[in-house]
């Protein structure tokens, strides 16, 4: 019996593992019977993994097996972004793991009222994850800061009961004080409330709402947010499909260092969907993107 090729080989163990690129590769090899024996039945079965992955070449192969008679179902949800997912972790930039002052310097500022150092003071006690007590303390004054109305205070107390740190996990909660966060236009805020609602986390999901606050936190140049909002409009979740204003958004996460939007805005520029092709630029992505460690780039 003959032994698959090197690239034969290559494609299908990349493809077993969900490599969605693979798997296109693997239909198509199996389609056109290169370098292993013709087979509509698995180029079907490959080329439909990969089109549940998003990979719009997938699909655009599938529709012409279709209407050639190939028996294929072709996937009727929504495909998920190019490449990779929305990132399930929210952003929480409250620097824990770094030295702070010592929280006895703050107390005096905090215990008079001062809104900013009670939430510096909360960041000191949070971080100090050693120390009995050390979130309670966080959360009280994170309180103080938040019931003054204090923007970055809500936003902190709402990462409080998102993961909860010092207090039962809260997502109702959470997302009432990321809402106040947002409203006064704090980005991170508005960031994770998308995550909320696009992930259905404590209700119903909503693409469209999530789309709206995405939108607001993309544009003070929140760099996930752009990378969240470009994977709505690439796919046409909540908002009408348009790849050229997905390029845009992930050309801007990219440039700020965004291994995920490097790897979707290659993928687009390689297959020229929202922008000419150029597999040069492409190249370049997948590079940088592959020095941040990410796997399939």
């Amino acid at each position: 019996m003959a032994r698959d090729s090197e690239m034969v080989v290559r494609n299908r163990q990349a493809a077993e593992a969900g490599d969605p690129v693979a798997q296109f590769n693997l239909g198509n090899m199996y389609r056109l019977g290169y370098q292993v024996a013709r087979d509509s039945a698995l180029a079907v079965q490959w080329l439909t993994k990969s089109a549940r992955q998003g990979n719009a070449e997938a699909l655009q192969v599938l529709q012409r097996l279709a209407a050639d008679g190939v028996d294929v179902v072709l996937p009727v949800e929504d495909p998920p972004p190019v490449g990779l997912p929305v990132p399930e972790l929210d952003t929480d930039p409250l620097f824990v793991g770094e030295d702070f002052t010592d929280p006895e310097l703050l107390r005096p500022a905090a215990e008079a009222g001062d809104a900013a150092a009670q939430v510096a003071l909360g960041n000191a006690h949070r971080d100090r994850l050693s120390v009995p007590g050390s979130f309670a303390e966080a959360l009280k004054w994170y309180g103080r800061a938040a019931e003054q109305g204090d923007a970055s205070g809500q936003f902190a107390l709402g990462v409080m009961y998102d993961r909860g740190y010092g207090v039962a996990a809260d997502i109702v909660r959470a997302r009432a004080w990321y809402h106040m966060a947002a409203q006064q236009g704090h980005a991170d805020a508005q960031y994770n409330l998308g995550n909320i609602f696009n992930q259905g986390r404590g209700g119903k999901a909503d693409a469209a709402v999530a789309a709206q606050w995405y939108g607001k936190a993309a544009a003070q140049g929140e760099a996930a947010a752009c990378f969240a909002l470009a994977t709505l409009y690439e796919t046409g979740r909540g908002v009408e499909r348009d790849e050229a204003r997905a390029v845009e958004l992930y050309a801007l996460a990219a440039e700020q260092g965004e291994p995920e939007a490097q790897f979707n805005l290659a993928n687009m520029l390689r297959q020229g969907r929202g922008a000419e092709a150029d597999a040069g630029e492409a190249a370049s992505l997948y590079r940088r993107a592959a020095e941040q460690n990410l796997a399939a780039a």
